[in-house]
C-alpha cells in the first residue's frame, strides 16, 4: 500500500508540467513607458486543461517588490491584497490588469520582474494538488529631461591675431522639460571673454546668440582648437551638458606702407601752377609786341 501511494506521488508530480502545459497565463502592457506614466498590465489565465483552477491569488514577484515598492505608485497594494479568483472552470478564461506608476526617481533604467499564479487544480474542492505559474514582465523606461542641441553655421572660423572674433550660435531644446540656468562659454586652446546667461528655454524652443573669443596678437598658432560647452539644469533639478569642437584659423596683418599722398599732390599742384605762370607770361609778352607792331606799322602808313 505504502508503495502505491509513493507511486501515485511520484506520477502526480511526473504529470504536473506536462498538465501546465495547458494553462496559460497571458500578458499585454507596453515594452517602453515614461516614468512617472502610468502603465497598464493586463494578465489572462486561459484554462485549457481538464480541470478547475480554485481560489487563485495573482502578485507580483516579492524580491522586486521588496527592492523596489517604494518607488512604484498605485491605488492598490498588490502584495497585500492580491488579485483573487475563485474558480476559473475548465475551457474558462480570467483578465484582470495591475496599474502601476513607476516614480520618476526610480533607480532603474528598465524594470524586469514576474508575475505569479497560485492556486489550486484538480476536479476536487479547493483542488487536489497545488499549481504555480509564472511570466516575466520587461518594461524600459524613459524619463522626462531636457536635452540642449547646440548649433554653427559652420565650425571652422578665421580671424587675425589681435581681435576679437563673434561667434554665433543656436541653442534648441529638444527635450521634454524646461531648461533653465543655461550658460555658454568657450574652453580649450582660447577661452571666451565671457559666459554667456540664459535664463531659460522651454521645450521645442530655440535661441541665437552670440560669444565672444579674444586672439592674443602674440600667439605662434595658426590653428586654435576648442570646445563650446554648454551647462544647464531642468525643472527637476537634473543638470546636463552639451558641447561641440570649434576650429580658429588665425591669419597675421600685412604691414602695407601707403605712399605719401600729399606731398605727390603738393608737387604737382606746384609744377601745374609754375607751368600756367610761364604761358600767361608769354602771352603778355607776345601781345605786347603785337601792340607794339601795330602802332609802328600804323605811324609808318600814315608818313606816305
Amino acid at each position: 500500500m505504502k508503495r502505491l501511494v509513493a507511486l501515485i506521488l511520484v506520477l502526480s508530480f511526473i504529470a504536473q508540467p506536462v498538465l501546465a502545459e495547458y494553462v496559460d497565463l497571458s500578458l499585454t502592457y507596453p515594452k517602453t513607458i515614461e516614468k512617472g506614466e502610468e502603465v497598464r498590465i493586463t494578465f489572462e489565465i486561459i484554462n485549457q486543461s481538464n480541470d478547475r483552477l480554485w481560489d487563485g491569488r495573482i502578485t507580483i514577484e516579492e524580491s522586486f517588490m521588496d527592492a523596489y515598492g517604494r518607488y512604484i505608485q498605485s491605488e492598490r497594494d498588490y502584495q497585500n491584497n492580491p488579485i483573487k479568483f475563485s474558480i476559473i472552470e475548465s475551457g474558462d478564461r480570467f483578465k484582470e490588469t495591475f496599474v502601476l506608476t513607476f516614480k520618476e526617481d526610480i533607480p532603474l533604467n528598465e524594470v524586469r520582474f514576474d508575475i505569479l499564479l497560485k492556486c489550486g487544480k484538480g476536479q476536487c474542492k479547493g483542488g487536489c494538488m497545488p499549481f504555480f505559474l509564472e511570466k516575466t514582465v520587461y518594461i524600459k523606461l524613459t524619463e522626462k529631461k531636457a536635452e540642449a542641441v547646440l548649433r554653427f553655421d559652420t565650425n571652422e572660423f578665421t580671424t587675425y591675431s589681435g581681435e576679437t572674433l563673434e561667434i554665433p550660435f543656436t541653442l534648441e531644446n529638444i527635450g521634454k522639460l524646461q531648461m533653465k540656468d543655461i550658460t555658454v562659454e568657450i574652453k580649450g586652446d582660447v577661452v571666451s571673454d565671457e559666459i554667456v546667461k540664459i535664463s531659460y528655454l522651454n521645450p521645442e524652443q530655440e535661441t541665437s546668440k552670440n560669444i565672444l573669443v579674444s586672439i592674443d596678437e602674440n600667439t605662434s598658432k595658426t590653428s586654435l582648437n576648442s570646445i563650446v560647452v554648454v551647462r544647464f539644469a531642468d525643472t527637476l533639478g537634473k543638470e546636463g551638458m552639451t558641447y561641440k569642437s570649434i576650429l580658429i584659423k588665425v591669419i597675421e596683418k600685412e604691414n602695407i606702407q601707403e605712399p605719401d599722398t600729399p606731398e605727390v599732390n603738393d608737387g604737382i599742384i606746384e609744377e601745374t601752377q609754375s607751368k600756367t605762370s610761364s604761358l600767361v607770361y608769354f602771352f603778355v609778352i607776345l601781345s605786347i609786341v603785337a601792340i607794339i607792331a601795330v602802332i609802328v606799322f600804323l605811324k609808318y602808313l600814315f608818313k606816305r
